[in-house]
């Protein structure tokens, strides 16, 4: 049987209109707004996966004489590039359905379906059955794994990482290489959104290091046929170093500083920076792109509950639904939101303030699954807009990013932090921010957390 003989085998059902808007999207090369409607829990466990093997067994390792080994010269690492030529994007849909008593193992609970879309192929299907509460604890270990900033050894079958990859991945991964795709639009199910994607490994790489990717919670609800176009050109950077009663921020300004677009660059910091000032200038078209670095709050209650910090007061989660109506019809190209936990609200607050950021009209939003140290989240958002300001795709920007965590090539020199190009990304670090990321920042605590969600390009 070949490969496309077996995924053919299963296809879930898509209207021929949404197929056809697909296509449509990749050959023209413009988007839409993404509305997020779907609802997420706060626990990101969901689903489960499954009957996998927690043991292993092999035999003890050989005794190496270290005298007899030649001398080997350290490899010189290469900084990342964009292959603008190999660029092929796909979207992949990921949906979840329990199916207790209707898999053909009873040892299984529960159904994930595959279907991948590329620009110039049919979808293509494939459906595995799963344990649900087993696929709850390797996410519950990976999680565990990545807070407490444990090794991960990717060469470790019986890891969370490679056990999710093995789920989530591997079952399409044929696909994928055999269509050469390079860049993906997933869209998961509930309870599959709070996944750390770039985690995941093969046990060769990590698939944020394999793949540039988004995450979107539905293909159904976006409209690929209204193709807006972008009007603006110009960056909004606003952000907050000082609150009353929250932790200060002291690298907001170079953060805000330092990064850039194509185009100009409009700042407001601190005091400058206040909930009229982000609505009112948000609210322009001459704005493409919009960066906010602050503390945020979620509070179990809905967008009314939750809120960002702006430098004289809170900005609440729900007024960010207005940009849409006063942008007019036209969409921002991105909003980021440099905060802590900004991509995951609660069952309330859907999926935070990015994905209410794609409801307010952005055809892409940046957020963070988890709390990451600032010195890192500034340090990351740097590098990024130096990509982005290349004129390479958003998903790119970010996987190349993750690349130079990965690599090395961001890390603590003295009191700064360089970036892949050996320019400085942050300057004047105290002793303290130092001794933070001492360590290094290669762990996949520091950079797969940032999310990127809408539109990958």
């Amino acid at each position: 049987m070949t490969i496309n003989q077996e995924f053919l085998i299963f296809m879930p059902t898509l209207s021929s209109p949404l197929v056809m808007s697909f296509h449509l999207l990749f050959r023209s090369c413009s988007l839409t707004v993404l509305l997020v409607y779907v609802f997420l829990s706060l626990t990101p466990f969901k689903v489960k996966a499954g009957d996998l093997s927690d043991g292993f067994s092999g035999k003890a390792p050989s005794v190496i004489d270290d005298a007899r080994l030649p001398t080997v010269k350290p490899l010189k690492v290469s900084s990342p590039v964009f292959k603008r030529s190999a660029y092929n994007p796909a979207v992949l849909h990921l949906r979840y359905t329990p199916a207790s008593g209707e898999t053909t193992n009873k040892k299984f609970n529960a159904f994930i379906d595959f279907t991948l879309i590329g620009s110039d192929s049919i979808p293509l299907g494939r459906r595995i059955e799963l344990n649900s509460q087993r696929f709850k604890q390797l996410l519950g270990r990976l999680y565990s794994s990545l807070s407490r900033q444990e090794v991960i050894d990717i060469s470790d079958s019986v890891s969370p990482s490679r056990q999710l990859f093995d789920i989530l991945i591997a079952p399409i991964l044929p696909l994928l290489s055999q269509q050469n795709i390079t860049t993906l639009l997933i869209s998961a199910d509930r309870g599959l959104q709070a996944i750390p994607f770039s985690a995941l490994s093969d046990g060769d790489k990590f698939f944020g290091d394999r793949f540039a990717f988004s995450l979107t919670p539905s293909l159904v609800l976006t409209n690929f046929e209204d193709l807006d176009q972008l009007t603006g050109t110009k960056l909004l950077a606003l952000g907050a170093s000082q609150f009353d009663g929250l932790s200060p921020l002291p690298l907001v300004p170079q953060e805000l500083d330092g990064i850039m677009i194509k185009g100009p660059k409009e700042k407001f910091l601190n005091n400058s920076f206040t909930p009229s000032t982000f609505l009112e200038e948000a609210s322009d078209p001459i704005y493409s792109n919009v960066h906010v670095a602050t503390h945020a709050d979620f509070d179990p209650g809905g967008p009314t509950r939750s809120q960002i910090h702006s430098g004289t007061g809170p900005i609440a989660f729900d007024q960010l639904i207005k940009l849409r109506r006063s942008r007019k019809g036209v969409p921002l190209e991105l909003i980021v939101f440099s905060a802590c936990r900004t991509a995951l609200g609660d069952s309330e607050s859907e999926l935070g303030f990015a994905g209410l950021a794609l409801q307010a009209g952005a055809k892409s939003a940046i957020g963070t699954l988890w709390y990451v140290d600032d010195v890192v989240t500034s340090a990351y958002f740097v590098q990024m807009y130096r990509y982005l300001s290349q004129g390479i795709p958003k998903a790119e920007a970010m996987q190349l990013t993750r690349q130079a965590f990965i690599r090395g090539l961001v890390r603590l020199d003295g009191n700064r932090v360089v970036g892949a190009d050996g320019i400085d990304l942050l300057t004047g670090l105290s002793e303290n921010q130092q001794r933070r990321v001492a360590n290094g920042i290669n762990h996949p605590f520091y950079w797969s957390g940032i999310q990127l969600m809408g539109t990958p390009w």
